[in-house]
């Protein structure tokens, strides 16, 4: 097919690199605000240990399906189009110790997008970057226990602190880094192509897993949120949202390979897409409308709030992954994708770490190993630099050591 004149807007888009590893609009109910209101959260059904089906081929795992929980499948068909669909997901449980009151909810990681060619409008011309469904009990299974067997999802890996925690993994089949509650239809600017439509509800549905997980935890008293890529800016831009269920317990988040970097190290124009598309407000507006400016604000915002949490960035230097996500890709005349530059990326990742994590509060630090890899928590024990590399970092800040310090390569 002759290809068309494509407008401007899309010439020039920022691009997701589909993370490997473990990276229209329309409301949604707010659940994103600390309950500054005093309101309870909603809350929904308890999950019994009974409840859901064991997982083949995932040991100790129990998948919970949910009908208030979506992804946008694509499926790729003998044309190499991708055929676009909605479907339900659900939560996948290892439980922990009957009394234990310790809960680690873990974002999945992927790729995100907010244009028509990111999203797999023309594959052909440009391959779709954003993580899509169906995600059930098998995906979680192949894609995510078989793939990963150095990673937390498998107990025996967990650091010694949360070795008798409840894990909650939350799928990522949305792409929009669990931080929408949206609708988008992207119009076609080829002639000949279909508009698609995506459901970019990620921060939907984590409200619609924290329901059901509020009412079966009620008195829990250690609370791990964490996630890699873009679980990683999700497990930040949900975290208020999270903690609205659990006030009282000691929080640690875990932010993996999302780095907000300040102000416009990540472009204006990627930040506008993102609330424009994604409806990503409904996550961030709540506890920080400073955010649209400089997304760097959210994780000060959250040591301000919870200054009692501990709070914990970990990235490669020169991660490739996302600075593609911080690039830009440009589709004529032939498509290319120019990462941000790595010296750029490192300079802005180092002044986040001096310039917002460490004014912000004594309980947040950061380990920044070298590299150009993504994420880290795939295999914490293979990420030996700085010393005293980062399986015994994060066991030094989830055992509350006093000796948990920033370190950088």
């Amino acid at each position: 097919m002759r290809r068309m004149s494509i407008p401007d807007v899309v010439r020039r888009v920022l691009v997701v690199a589909l993370l490997a590893a473990a990276a229209a609009c329309g409301g949604g109910e707010s659940g994103s605000a600390p309950g500054g209101d005093g309101t309870p959260p909603p809350l929904g059904a308890p999950i019994s240990r009974t409840e859901g089906t064991a997982i083949a081929g995932a040991t100790g795992w129990t998948w919970i399906p949910f009908d208030d929980a979506f992804c946008t499948d694509a499926v790729r068909q003998p044309s190499g189009a991708y055929q676009f669909g909605t479907s339900t997901t659900g939560l996948a449980l290892s439980w922990g110790s009957p009394a234990s009151t310790e809960l680690v909810v873990f974002l999945q990681g992927g790729g995100a997008c907010w244009d028509f060619f990111t999203c797999g409008g023309a594959p052909d011309l440009v391959p779709k970057t954003a993580s899509s469904g169906p995600f059930g009990p098998e995906e979680f299974a192949r894609d995510i226990y078989e793939k990963y067997p150095r990673s937390w999802v498998r107990r025996e890996n967990l650091p010694d602190a949360l070795r008798d925690a409840t894990i909650a993994f939350v799928p990522y089949c949305t792409g929009d880094v669990h931080s929408g509650d949206a609708v988008a239809t992207y119009a076609s600017p080829l002639a000949g192509r279909p508009s698609i439509t995506w459901q970019h509800v990620g921060h939907a549905n984590v409200l619609a897993f924290l329901k059901r997980l509020g009412a079966t935890f009620p008195a829990a008293t250690r609370l791990v949120v964490s996630g890699s890529s873009a679980g990683g800016f999700g497990s930040l831009s949900n975290y208020p949202a999270v903690r609205r269920y659990w006030p009282d317990a000691k929080g640690y988040l875990i932010d993996d390979s999302g780095p907000p970097l300040a102000g416009d190290a990540i472009p204006a124009s990627s930040r506008e897409a993102w609330y424009a598309r994604w409806g990503m407000g409904a996550s961030l507006d709540g506890f920080c409308p400073e955010c649209r400016a400089d997304l760097s604000q959210g994780l000060r915002e959250i040591a301000e709030r919870y200054p009692d949490d501990r709070l914990a960035l970990l990235s490669h230097l020169q991660d490739l992954t996302i600075r593609g996500f911080f690039g830009t890709f440009t589709l004529v005349p032939t498509p290319a994708l120019t990462p941000m530059p790595a010296d750029r990326f490192e300079a802005g990742l180092r002044s986040l770490g001096a310039t917002v994590m460490d004014p912000a509060t004594a309980n947040a630090r950061y380990f920044f190993t070298a590299g150009e890899q993504h994420p880290t928590l795939e295999d914490p024990t293979v990420v030996t630099t700085p010393p005293p590399g980062l399986e015994p970092w994060l066991e030094l800040m989830l055992s509350d050591s006093a000796s948990w310090e920033s370190e950088t390569d």
